[in-house]
């Protein structure tokens, strides 16, 4: 009995140790669930890329005074849409696509969960341009992500659009 009594305090360490890392592991994040793709298209060829996450925001002036005070020029060039994505590793063949000059690019991202518990999502895109990008290096991994804006956005068949079915003076 001396023996047991010696080795109870480092038996509840063990399991109070075990016990934390069952908890710890059942909520960890599963990363594999959903799969995130983006395929863009120009007049000659379609890229596909798996992303890590997307981040979706859509602006509307939501006032007349906001949308008369935009010239025609700026209407022209405005896009309501952003999206951030974010990959494990820089796609390069999508970071070309973006750079080509005088290239209109329409797309798609379409989402689906794995355990097939969430309906799948798709999510058009029209007039897409990279408005920005960042490739970061930390000891042993990279995270690249790519600021893009569009015109317009379907999201499982609700259109977001802009300025472009207001009137401007």
């Amino acid at each position: 009995m001396k023996v047991s009594a010696q080795f109870k305090p480092v038996l509840l360490l063990f399991l109070a140790t075990i016990s934390f890392v069952n908890v710890s592991h059942a909520q960890r994040w599963e990363r594999n669930r959903m799969k995130i793709e983006l395929s863009l298209q120009d007049d000659k060829e379609t890229t596909f890329s798996n992303l890590t996450t997307v981040s979706i925001s859509f602006n509307k002036p939501s006032t007349a005074a906001a949308i008369d005070s935009l010239n025609q020029q700026v209407a022209d060039s405005y896009n309501p849409c952003y999206i951030v994505i974010t990959f494990d590793q820089l796609d390069i063949p999508l970071l070309r696509l973006f750079m080509k000059k005088n290239t209109t690019l329409n797309g798609q991202i379409t989402v689906t969960d794995s355990y097939g518990k969430l309906p799948p999502r798709k999510i058009e895109l029209k007039s897409v341009v990279m408005d920005g990008m960042n490739d970061n290096f930390v000891n042993d991994s990279e995270t690249s992500y790519m600021n893009l804006s569009c015109k317009s956005l379907i999201i499982d068949g609700v259109i977001l659009t802009g300025l472009n079915t207001i009137s401007l003076k």
